[in-house]
């Protein structure tokens, strides 16, 4: 594949920037760079759930936290692969490599029914619903806030499974810089540099700039069990990203900035065979007719190439208007541009669709100090668009259209009340938006919480939440339905929570129902579909219990986690697709002056994916997936000042699973690198 630029490149750039950085190139103080929201990490400052700062042992909502040292640690790991570690998270994965698309599930929602924000803007897809989680660089991640439980009253369309924000490196005091290169197996590497600081003075400068390359040549991902008579296949990839902030004080309380996420990711997935489609797109297990295989006898297959470009950019200003008021304005864009191809299959010209989805989001929030209390106001307006087209003449199936193009806009606002009086917390909050095609939908959400002891606390929570359905799921050509209306949620939770310097520990129960899912099927379809469309077809009810916990016992830190949940579709009486009954996590870590080690392992359940009929035997198959267990190693050594060695070991034991039915996970896989960071 087509490197955009060398890991050696990478690397020589960024030296420069850390001499530079050495002598002084802004005027500096010696105060202290500060890159996570938290100075103690036991207890941090969470800001999605309240889309306020606030101190963690105040947070009615069931949250969790990735701070700086756990994301260092990660090595080759995915994001994706990063967040499975965390309670109460599920993952599937696409059909390519690394790079391909994965889906995250939280609580057992579905992967377009959670929001993902980078540095507070939205970065999901208006096509398909849910973020590209391939396209999202880990290298250039600070910390990450994950806020379960549905939060439409606060962030509006499709937050019922929850939100997880990302948020990039953020500079403060003296200039420091990290630049980080590593290699391991299936011929991956990764790199990536920073720079980030700030400036002296009353008018103080705060800046960040990160890049990043991933890139690897794959491994086979068709499994023996493979339905679709796919041949192995090594699917590769390689992903450039920068991220950037800027931001002046340019009065005491007035703060302006700007900041920005761009990537771009290429990579490979198994493509059909030639015999698996005929002219107008349908599928046909085997053809007589020329250039088709016959039956038994495929046409060549060749990999497709799949292109994502992820992009969020926004400009902002922060401004203390009296001492109990303060304003918040942000204009954000953020789009998620696509392209597949095929270049070698029996279509006449090649098979190259195109898509192109983009959001604009407007957005003003106010906090008011009331006495200990906090009142928050907003009005947010969102735009969407997204134009979708079939190049050299190919047609989407059964019909003619080549391309499609829609828009929509959300107008919101939204209210929220947070009080603590000595041993009671308690939230209330309310939303309302107005999305074209639908009128109003209005959500709402309050949450009490109860200290026993300074340690010891309770809450109980309810929410509601509603997702609107994604482009595809209403316009798409063959399949769409504009008669569809929107998923709605209510859940009900219970908390325990007992946080001290040494011992966490969390139990949450939830009730989460979901109605009119969307799904295939055929209830008010258009006459344009010829088989089905999504429709809205499904209730499903997705309760469970969630327990995790950690403890510091001298030079070692326990951390584990246990989810047990039944998430039905109550039309079908089924578990949903790619969810467990039951999985967690456990991990022990060694520290001992400049060394960390560690051992995690993560486990899950059986799961089932969608059924079907195999393609070369003609056999029914019930996709079910075996249940698993994985442990990966992890240590590092700072073997001078900055100057830090680090190794990974992922899937030790070579276990052979499947996150999406018919497909290979990665084997055992080492990566190895050496990072240099001022401190």
């Amino acid at each position: 594949m087509k490197q955009q630029f060398s890991s050696k490149t990478l690397v020589a750039l960024f030296c420069g920037a850390a001499i530079a950085a050495n002598t002084s190139v802004f005027a500096q103080s010696n105060s202290t760079v500060s890159v996570t929201n938290s100075p103690n990490p036991e207890n941090p400052i969470i800001v999605t759930a309240n889309r306020a700062p606030t101190l963690a042992n105040n947070v009615l909502a069931d949250y969790d936290y990735i701070g700086p040292e756990e994301i260092e640690q990660a090595g080759q790991t995915t994001l994706a692969q990063l967040l499975q570690r965390q309670r109460g998270i599920e993952i599937t994965s696409g059909i390519g490599a690394g790079g391909s698309s994965a889906s995250v599930f939280l609580r057992g929602a579905s992967n377009g029914q959670s929001i993902v924000l980078i540095d507070g803007v939205r970065s999901d897809s208006a096509l398909n619903g849910g973020p590209t989680w391939e396209s999202i660089p880990l290298p250039l991640i600070d910390h990450i806030e994950i806020i379960f439980g549905p939060q439409s009253s606060l962030y509006g369309a499709d937050a019922i499974g929850g939100v997880v924000q990302i948020f990039t490196k953020e500079g403060s005091g003296p200039a420091k810089v990290s630049v980080s290169t590593g290699y391991g197996t299936y011929g991956t590497s990764v790199s990536d540099a920073s720079i980030y600081g700030s400036t002296e003075g009353e008018q103080k400068i705060r800046y960040s700039l990160g890049v990043s390359q991933t890139l690897s040549t794959g491994y086979n991902t068709i499994a023996s069990n493979n339905p679709f008579a796919l041949t192995s296949m090594k699917t590769g990839y390689v992903q450039d990203a920068v991220t950037g902030k800027l931001s002046q004080e340019w009065r005491k309380g007035q703060t302006i900035g700007i900041q920005m996420l761009q990537s771009r990711l290429n990579n490979q997935s198994p493509g059909f065979n030639a015999g698996d489609f005929s002219n107008n797109g349908t599928y046909s297990a085997c053809s007589n007719t020329p250039p088709y295989g016959p039956c038994g006898a495929p046409g060549p297959q060749q990999a497709q190439t799949n292109i994502a470009q992820l992009g969020t950019y926004s400009i902002y200003s922060k401004n203390q208007i009296t001492d109990h008021w303060k304003s918040f304005l942000q204009a954000s864009l953020s789009n998620n541009n696509g392209q597949v191809s095929q270049d070698q299959t029996p279509f006449s010209p090649a098979y190259s669709p195109i898509t192109k989805t983009k959001q604009n989001i407007y957005t003003w929030q106010n906090d008011i100090a009331i006495g200990s209390d906090l009142l928050q106001l907003l009005g947010e307006r969102r735009t969407q668009s997204v134009d979708s087209s079939q190049y050299n003449g190919y047609v989407y199936p059964y019909t003619n259209l080549e391309s499609f193009s829609q828009s929509r806009n959300t107008n919101s606002v939204a209210g929220s009340y947070q009080l603590k009086r000595g041993a009671h917390l308690a939230n209330l909050s309310i939303r309302n938006d107005s999305i074209t095609g639908y009128g109003p939908q209005t959500t709402g959400g309050v949450a009490y919480g109860y200290f026993f002891t300074k340690q010891l606390r309770a809450n109980i929570n309810y929410g509601t939440g509603f997702r609107a359905p994604t482009f595809n799921d209403l316009y798409y050509p063959g399949y769409g339905n504009p008669n569809l209306a929107p998923e709605k949620s209510k859940n009900t939770e219970l908390g325990l929570h007992y946080d001290t310097e040494r011992y966490d520990a969390h139990l949450v129960g939830y009730n989460n129902t979901i109605n009119n899912l969307i799904q295939y099927g055929s209830v008010n379809c258009p006459l344009s579909t010829l088989y089905g469309c999504a429709s809205n077809v499904s209730v499903a009810k997705i309760s469970g219990v969630s327990i995790g916990g950690g403890t510091r016992l001298g030079n070692f830190t326990l951390k584990g986690s246990i989810d047990q949940q039944s998430p039905i579709n109550q039309t079908t009486d089924q578990v949903l697709a790619k969810r467990a009954r039951t999985f967690g996590n456990a991990s022990i870590e060694y520290t001992h002056n400049k060394l960390i080690s560690g051992i995690g392992g993560t486990f899950s359940g059986q799961r089932t994916d969608i059924s079907g009929t195999d393609a070369t035997s003609g056999n029914a198959y019930n996709g079910a997936m075996g249940g698993y267990s994985i442990f990966n190693l992890y240590s590092s050594y700072e073997i001078e000042q900055n100057l830090t060695i680090f190794a990974r070991w992922n899937n030790m034991l070579n276990k052979q699973y499947q996150l999406t039915y018919g497909y290979n996970t990665p084997g055992s896989n080492i990566f190895a690198g050496i990072r240099y960071a001022m401190k």
